[in-house]
């Protein structure tokens, strides 16, 4: 059984709507909508009788109560779901049959494209690689409020359910800097208080697509842990990151240009137009394509908007501060476990 203490946060004070994301009338309007749109076409916002595996009192009320594992080891409500996650979004929080995550168990949903680490509203979040923070994105279908920071080779992270921003859009990073604070914004975390625990959606792109950090064995490849299956926190630079100032991401202008054009949401596309240079735009652009694809037409979905790079240099620790945490560890319950442990 996990042991907790007390803990408690220096983030501003915010009110109840504004701590779930919830920004005025009129939006929750177009929200509401948009859901119900969604629920009766079939398409997006589905539940199923597995939805209630996600609920997790046993993790959410003592990180509502403000309270953390007294052994540094963060609890992990989902990892990425290995059978749909990257390949497509829908919104919905069902649990399928074939339902799968690195190890071989059930500790995610359909189509979850990240992982999620459990903490309480309020904390302190880094960034897991020195980079540059380049893009934010407010949804509350989506998680609500989200940074991205780019490392440069293709890779950008997303920190997602935020309650607020600490670094400003454009400043460079280093790794282990606080750069937002965590929340619980976001549709799910709504409708779903306080039986979901408050977490961190953490999201690892590679060249637009999302991937993820963990790796079965024999698997190789970009956007993994420094530390292998065993992330760890990072009290600051390593002795052989490169510096903030020398990351120098890229885009293709003219794709980015392409895409604007080609997009049909009068919405979207005035939030693509004001993005305030060419490395937000990608990043918004990179994650429109998945998160928001049924607006989309097919054509572009999947296209590239970056040259390629070598993700393989940029070696991620956790978005979580070290001064609290040290790793982070399953959370499973009976019905999530491997059937076989996995190194």
């Amino acid at each position: 059984m996990r042991r907790y203490r007390s803990w408690s946060t220096d983030a501003p004070p915010v009110s109840v709507p504004q701590r779930f994301g919830i920004r005025g009338a009129s939006q929750l309007r177009r929200d509401l909508a948009a859901m119900v749109r969604g629920v009766a076409s079939g398409t997006r916002f589905g539940l199923n009788l597995g939805s209630a595996g996600l609920l997790r009192p046993d993790l959410s009320l003592p990180a509502y109560a403000g309270r953390v594992p007294v052994d540094g080891i963060a609890p992990i409500f989902n990892f990425f779901d290995r059978a749909r996650g990257g390949r497509g979004f829908r919104s919905t929080v069902q649990r399928s049959t074939d339902l799968r995550d690195w190890r071989g168990g059930r500790l995610s949903y359909d189509e979850h494209d990240g992982t999620d680490f459990v903490c309480p509203p309020g904390t302190q979040l880094v960034a897991a690689a020195p980079g540059v923070v380049v893009a934010s994105r407010d949804t509350w279908t989506r998680g609500g409020l989200t940074l991205c920071v780019d490392h440069g080779d293709g890779v950008v992270t997303q920190y997602t359910h935020l309650q607020g921003m600490i670094a400003e859009l454009g400043e460079r990073v280093e790794r282990g800097q606080a750069i937002a604070w965590s929340g619980v914004s976001g549709v799910d975390m709504t409708q779903f208080f306080p039986w979901v625990p408050p977490h961190v959606h953490f999201m690892v792109w590679i060249d637009g697509q999302p991937v993820d950090p963990y790796r079965a064995p024999g698997e190789t490849g970009p956007g993994a842990w420094l530390h292998g299956n065993d992330p760890r926190t990072a009290t600051g630079a390593l002795a052989d990151d490169p510096s903030p100032s020398s990351i120098r991401p890229e885009v293709d202008r003219a794709a980015l240009a392409r895409v604007v054009e080609a997009c049909p949401d009068r919405a979207l596309r005035a939030e693509l137009e004001a993005a305030p240079d060419p490395l937000a735009l990608a990043a918004i652009v990179e994650d429109s394509l998945h998160h928001d694809a049924y607006v989309w037409p097919e054509a572009l979905r999947g296209v590239r908007v970056r040259p390629r790079g070598e993700p393989g240099r940029v070696r991620l620790t956790l978005p979580l501060p070290a001064d609290t945490y040290r790793g982070a560890s399953a959370g499973d319950a009976p019905w999530t476990r491997p059937a076989r442990a996995t190194s």
